[in-house]
């Protein structure tokens, strides 16, 4: 998907051209829904602004009121369920699936979250990252049984960034669980197994019903926007750098005015795409 000026500001990736892709899609989705009769869940976990379907979400996220960044919080039980969750052969498969999309239709995305990854890991090492083969710091597994959203945006998320989401499940894509993007007046079909990258935090999307007895599960990963901000100020609250560095958060506060109004910065021009990958690939290996 491109923006009028060509930049590409979201991927609809389908599905890698593989034979194993059916099994791997049908063992996540297994997973899942095994998880989902096991785990518990509060009022929030299945009635919220997004939908009503159950979910959770694990990994390591900043905001809503943290001193620092931290791993998300559950229930022993629930915590044991999302350990074997990220454990599973095939959800592993579908983490480093989005995250090798993103490197290739983002690049500059991608360095951000690589980068924030790798400084974070430096400064704060208790952290407990999701997967070894994503940039991505948080999960939320949609579990269903018919995850349909409402229209929203995630404006906890990075919003010059973008998010990975698989759709899993037994539904028509024909006639249901299609991505609604509504600023851009796109209706996609999402079939079960297929991925789309979108910058979540600035699009609004939903989905459209799916038939009473098909069910839609799905997996998304994201970085929140408080994760890149406290490593720009130096691994500190926006307070505690504006109390201690004002010179240095003045300048940020401009940097941040400019970004506001230039939110596709990170978002690669689609005839530079291979330039930018090129770039990006032999920074990794210096």
């Amino acid at each position: 998907l491109l923006d009028k000026n060509g930049r590409v500001i979201g991927v609809l990736a389908g599905q890698p051209r593989d034979d194993g892709w059916e099994f791997t899609i049908s063992q996540a989705c297994a997973a899942m829904e095994n998880a989902r009769e096991r785990c518990t869940f509060k009022p929030s976990d299945t009635h919220h602004r997004r939908g009503i379907y159950s979910c959770l979400a694990v990994g390591v996220s900043y905001g809503g009121g943290q001193q620092k960044p931290g791993n998300l919080q559950h229930s022993k039980t629930n915590q044991q369920e999302l350990q074997a969750l990220l454990s599973e052969p095939a959800i592993k498969r579908l983490a480093g699936f989005g995250s090798s999309i993103l490197c290739h239709y983002a690049p500059k995305v991608h360095k951000v979250y690589a980068n924030t990854k790798a400084s974070l890991k430096k400064m704060h090492p208790h952290l407990v990252w999701n997967f070894h083969n994503s940039v991505f710091a948080a999960t939320t597994f949609n579990l269903g049984p018919a995850t349909i959203t409402f229209d929203h945006t995630d404006n906890g998320n990075f919003a010059s960034g973008m998010c990975s989401i698989t759709a899993l499940g037994n539904f028509n894509p024909v006639t249901g669980g299609h991505l609604v993007l509504f600023d851009l007046g796109l209706v996609i079909q999402f079939p079960p197994g297929a991925t789309i990258l979108i910058p979540s935090a600035i699009l609004r999307h939903g989905n459209i019903p799916i038939a009473p007895l098909e069910k839609r599960l799905s997996f998304t990963q994201y970085v929140a926007g408080g994760l890149i901000r406290w490593v720009e100020y130096g691994f500190r609250t926006e307070k505690a750098f504006k109390k201690e560095s004002p010179a240095a958060w003045r300048a940020a506060e401009l940097q941040r005015e400019r970004r506001v109004q230039e939110v596709a910065m990170h978002f690669s021009i689609f005839k530079e795409l291979g330039n930018d990958c090129r770039e990006y690939t032999m920074e990794e290996k210096e």
